[in-house]
C-alpha cells in the first residue's frame, strides 16, 4: 500500500528532536513492507537563525518538506490567524503532490491538527484520508477555530480515527463520529532503540555521578509537564540527583541537576539507562512516549494519577500521584529509591508490562485498519 503522510511534526536534521515517535512509526510501515511517503510543511524562519545539525536517523520513507508562513493563532474579531496559516500549509502540501506527481492509496494524517490541513489539501483525489489523535484537549482546541459546521463536516470527510486512548475515543464518539471509524491503539516503543544499557557505562559516558540515586525526566519544561514539582519534590532527599532531557520556558536551577539538555532521540536511552528512576508529574497527556520508553529501559515509574497515565501502568512498577502535590510525589521517589531490593523489582516489572507496547505490532494494527476500512470506503 502507498501511504501518504502529512505531519508538521516530524524530525529534520537541524531539528532532530521534533516528532521522533512519529518517524518511529513511519519506518515501522516502511519495514513492514509498505511504500511511504511524508510530507512535513516547514514554517519559514530568518535566515541568521541557525542551528546545530544532527542526523535524526536513517530514513526509509520518502519526505519533503515544503515551507510555509506562519501565522501564529491569534483571534482577530473572531477569526483565528491559525486558519490562513492551514491554508498556507494546505496549499504547499497541494504544489508537493502535483510538482513530484505522487501516488498513494491512503493519507496518513499524524495528529488533529494535520487533519484538517489534509482535507483540505488532498480530498480531491478521493482517496480515504485518515488521522491519529494523541491528546484529549487538541480536540477542543481545533473546535475554537471553526465554526460548528465546518468541523462536523471536516470530521465526516475522516474515513478513520486512530485514538491512543480510550478517553479519546469516547471524546470522537460525542462528537458523533461512529465507533467501528476509530481503533485505540497506545503509542508503542521501539525496542531495537529503547533497551537497557549498563547504568554504570552510561554514567561515565555523560560525567554523571556514580554515587548517588539518579532521577530522569523527559519532556517540556512547561507548568502542565511539572519540572519544578519534581525539583521541588526532591530537594528534601539527600544524595540524588536529576537528569532533564528536554527543554522550555520553566527556569530549573538546583545543584542536584546533573544532566539538563535536549539530546537528540538514539541518545535518551541512553540518559534513560543511568538512572534509577522515571518520573513526569503531568497534568494531561495522550499516551505518553516517555513512559512507556522509560518502561523498555527497566525504570520504575512515578508518575500522575490521570487516566490517560492509568491505562499505561500498573502498580508493580509505578507509583501515580497527585501532579500538584509536591509532598506525595516526594513520597512515591523517596519509597522506591530508598530501597535497592524495590528498584529491581520494579524494574524487572515494567520489562516485562513493557512487551505489550511493541511499535511493529502497533504499526501493523494500524496498517490492517487502513487497508479494511479503504475498502469498505
Amino acid at each position: 500500500m502507498k501511504i501518504l503522510v502529512i505531519s508538521n511534526n516530524y524530525p529534520t536534521d537541524k531539528m532532530p528532536y521534533h516528532g521522533t515517535f512519529v518517524y518511529q512509526l513511519i519506518q515501522q510501515f516502511c519495514k513492514i513492507g509498505h511504500e511511504v511517503t511524508v510530507i512535513r510543511p516547514t514554517y519559514l524562519v530568518p535566515k541568521k537563525i541557525t542551528k546545530k545539525n544532527f542526523v535524526y536517523g536513517k530514513e526509509l520513507a520518502k519526505v519533503y518538506r515544503p515551507k510555509y508562513l506562519s501565522t501564529s493563532a491569534k483571534s482577530i474579531f473572531g477569526f483565528n490567524t491559525y486558519r490562513l496559516g492551514e491554508r498556507f500549509q494546505a496549499n504547499a502540501i497541494k504544489r508537493v503532490v502535483k510538482k513530484n506527481k505522487i501516488e498513494f492509496d491512503v493519507v496518513y494524517a499524524h495528529f488533529f491538527t494535520n487533519a484538517f490541513i489534509a482535507v483540505k489539501a488532498l480530498k480531491i483525489y478521493n482517496k480515504p484520508i485518515f488521522t491519529a489523535i494523541g491528546e484529549y484537549y487538541h480536540i477542543d482546541v481545533r473546535r475554537s477555530y471553526y465554526s460548528p459546521e465546518f468541523y462536523s463536516k471536516t470530521l465526516s470527510e475522516i474515513s478513520g480515527f486512530v485514538a491512543v486512548s480510550p478517553q479519546i475515543q469516547e471524546k470522537l464518539i460525542s462528537l458523533g463520529v461512529p465507533n467501528n471509524n476509530i481503533i485505540v491503539r497506545p503509542n508503542g516503543v521501539d525496542f531495537s532503540i529503547f533497551r537497557k544499557l549498563d547504568k554504570n557505562e552510561m554514567r561515565k559516558k555523560y560525567n554523571l555521578p556514580l554515587n548517588k540515586k539518579l532521577i530522569v525526566f523527559v519532556g517540556r519544561f512547561v507548568p502542565d509537564k511539572g519540572p519544578l514539582k519534581l525539583l521541588q519534590a526532591i530537594e528534601r532527599i539527600k544524595d540524588i540527583g536529576i537528569i532533564f532531557i528536554g527543554s522550555g520556558s520553566e527556569e530549573l536551577i538546583s545543584n542536584k541537576i546533573v544532566f539538563k539538555d535536549r539530546v537528540p532521540a538514539n541518545l535518551v536511552p541512553e540518559l534513560l539507562s543511568a538512572a534509577d528512576l522515571f518520573s513526569l508529574p503531568t497534568l494531561h497527556e495522550g499516551s505518553c512516549n516517555a513512559i512507556v520508553e522509560a518502561m523498555a529501559c527497566g525504570l520504575p515509574i512515578v508518575s500522575s494519577d490521570i487516566p490517560e497515565i492509568k491505562v499505561q501502568c500498573d502498580p508493580s512498577f509505578s507509583r501515580l500521584v497527585d501532579p500538584l502535590d509536591v509532598d506525595c510525589i516526594y513520597e512515591a521517589i523517596n519509597e522506591i529509591i530508598s530501597s535497592e531490593e524495590k528498584i529491581n523489582e520494579m524494574s524487572l516489572n515494567a520489562l516485562n508490562y513493557v512487551k505489550q507496547f511493541d511499535i511493529t505490532e502497533r504499526a501493523k494494527s494500524i496498517v490492517n485498519f487502513l487497508e479494511k476500512k479503504s475498502l469498505i470506503n
